[in-house]
């Protein structure tokens, strides 16, 4: 059994100002005994601008150290002319085990960010797992490469703006991926001016929770034990 949290905050353009919520979330999420805690896309700096935000990652690092838990956490971070969408996936003794560049870009993005080229299931002390990055849940097949290399929870952190004309669908899509690739599927949205903000976690079968328009942590028991007899009773991913 793995206690998930996924943190729905505030994101600004202020990256100090995002660190300080972010710090906050991971002691709260700690507080309930959770073993991983999973935050919006970009929520360190959201901003376009070619910042060095490695000193807030290292404070982050730190936290996790003390607290002893996971955490995902994503920024735009500089690369060359452009900047990165990364993902950081950073394990309990503050260590970075893992970075996902973002690679399907929305139309906003392209001109500004360098698409990402490699994904993979990463190994934690509570399964095999998979990251991703908003976008990319639009992408089945995509999804279903983790799946079948073993993931058993996907995490999907979300910055959705733009979204008038889709959002009925969007809504639907964590649980659809959920059920289609049989893993527990995490989206974790940023509360921001103009977003969907509206997360989940949901379990092949059912939203387990999901917390819509405000700011919060929603918590989850995953029991990665139900995956494998639910893939064979589906026939799924064989």
């Amino acid at each position: 059994m793995v206690k998930v949290a996924v943190a729905q905050i505030k994101v600004t353009s202020k990256i100090d100002t995002n660190l300080r919520k972010i710090l906050d979330s991971i002691d709260k999420a700690k507080s309930k005994k959770a073993d991983i805690v999973c935050f919006p896309e970009v929520c360190l700096n959201p901003t376009y601008k070619s910042l060095d935000v490695s000193k807030q990652i290292k404070a982050i690092q730190e936290r996790c150290k003390q607290r002893s838990i996971w955490v995902i956490i994503g920024s735009h971070v500089p690369a060359g002319k452009k900047l990165k969408n990364s993902v950081f996936l950073i394990d309990r003794s503050g260590k970075i085990k893992y970075r996902y560049d973002k690679i399907h870009l929305w139309i906003s993005e392209e001109n500004k960010i360098t698409p990402g080229k490699v994904s993979r299931v990463i190994d934690t002390e509570f399964g095999k797992i998979g990251v991703i990055n908003c976008q990319d849940f639009v992408f089945p097949s995509f999804i279903q490469k983790l799946s079948k290399a073993g993931a058993k929870i996907i995490f999907c952190p979300m910055y959705i703006f733009d979204f008038q004309k889709d959002a009925d669908v969007l809504r639907k899509i964590p649980l659809v991926r959920a059920f289609e690739n049989i893993c527990y599927f995490i989206t974790s949205a940023a509360f921001a001016p103009g977003t969907l903000a509206e997360s989940f976690i949901c379990h092949p079968q059912r939203v387990l929770k999901k917390i819509e328009h405000k700011e919060g942590i929603i918590y989850a028991n995953l029991n990665l034990k139900e995956i494998d007899p639910l893939r064979k009773y589906y026939g799924h991913l064989t």
